[in-house]
């Protein structure tokens, strides 16, 4: 295993059937750049001196004397990606390979999302941590095929949408990223899960390998969808919409208008991402647009077990801390900028404000989080 420079790697990458946006740098850069506690370790496997593929993985470290080798962070399915037709032996070389050169910079512990050979992984020393199950659809070469091959109400969902009212476009400024994010933050309250940064979203949905699509009805952001691309597959990475938009079924007519896309741009592949186990409805919405299940693996190594135990004690504890601190945190900047606001003429609705500009008339009660702090924050996230 031989370490890749950032500069050459997406071009290496770009050749390998399986990459997608996850093993890309813009990815990285972003991911690095929201949370600096990862970083990426971008690698060629080697055989008989060739580079028979590539490798991508994060490093994570948690605590100063804390670190993992993750591929890839948040299971997302990694592992290698050949460049040549590999055997079961090279894939045990290439995770011994992998595993060396973490002990080298002293990782407690390796974890691996990807779908090889069980036996493989055993051999390897690998344990199964959890099964996880994605849904992923083989784009037709145009767009009719596609619709024909649409299950059960789907069609009929997306003609519902566009009859009552519907439409979407593609967003293109920082504002529609926080018109989303709303959205998004709202529904992950809902569920009771934490919202990813803005800062990340943001970037990601004004990046290269992002588009964000909106849904709007009647003038207002309803939903929306952001979609990940890179090489010949794309990746539903975050969808969410308004409990008010339900009815009008707009989340099926932003999956239609994704897969529409990608299917435009010559995309090959799309990943729907992990569904619950614990919500058959959500497997289901993903197999009505023709996507077939798939299960992968979530593999893990200890590498120091008594560091690794800890930490595997810990995190639950310190995922609780990081998030209540993090809310302690934007309750007392919001209550300090609150002053700054005070000594200004008074504007209204002054909480559904974004950088200092008003929003669009889609920011209206009901369609946005309950609290203004979630705003007051985007304002002052922003650099």
């Amino acid at each position: 295993m031989e370490p890749v420079d950032a500069e050459e790697w997406d071009a290496l990458i770009s050749a390998c059937g399986g990459a997608n946006a996850f093993h890309s740098t813009e990815w990285a850069r972003a991911l690095e750049e929201a949370f600096p506690q990862y970083r990426m370790e971008r690698w060629s496997a080697m055989r008989d001196g060739e580079r028979a593929g590539l490798w991508a993985s994060f490093s994570f470290a948690p605590a100063p004397f804390l670190s993992f080798s993750e591929a890839l962070p948040w299971s997302l399915p990694g592992g290698l990606l050949p460049l040549q037709p590999l055997s079961d032996a090279d894939v045990e070389k290439a995770l011994n390979a992998w595993e060396k050169a973490a002990r080298s910079r002293g990782r407690c512990g390796l974890t691996l999302a990807c779908s090889l050979e069980e036996s493989v992984l055993k051999r390897a020393g690998f344990s199964l941590k959890e099964r996880k199950t994605t849904h992923r659809l083989r784009l037709p070469a145009d767009a009719e095929t596609l619709w024909n091959n649409y299950k059960g109400n789907a069609r009929t969902d997306i003609r519902k949408a566009r009859k009552s009212g519907v439409t979407t476009r593609e967003a293109s400024s920082e504002a529609d990223a926080a018109a989303f994010y709303a959205i998004y933050a709202e529904t992950m309250r809902r569920f009771g899960s934490p919202a990813k940064p803005f800062r990340l979203v943001r970037r990601l949905a004004l990046s290269p390998i992002g588009r964000l699509t909106l849904a709007e009805r009647e003038g207002r952001v309803a939903a929306g969808l952001l979609l990940l691309c890179y090489a010949q597959e794309a990746s539903v990475w975050m969808a969410a919409g308004t409990l008010e938009s339900r009815p009008f079924a707009a989340n099926r007519l932003l999956y239609d208008d994704a897969l529409r896309w990608a299917v435009k741009r010559g995309c090959k592949r799309v990943d729907f991402g992990a569904s619950p186990p614990d919500q058959p409805g959500v497997a289901a919405f993903k197999a009505s647009f023709g996507a077939s299940a798939f299960e992968f693996g979530v593999w893990e190594k200890a590498l120091s077990p008594v560091r690794f135990r800890l930490w595997r004690t810990a995190e639950p504890w310190a995922r609780r801390a990081y998030r209540r601190f993090s809310s302690i945190r934007k309750k007392a900047s919001n209550a300090d900028k609150s002053s700054l606001y005070a000594e200004k003429a008074p504007l209204p609705d002054r909480h559904f404000r974004v950088n200092g500009a008003p929003k669009p008339p889609a920011f209206t009660p009901g369609a946005v989080p309950n609290e203004a702090p979630e705003w007051e924050e985007l304002r002052f996230m922003a650099p």
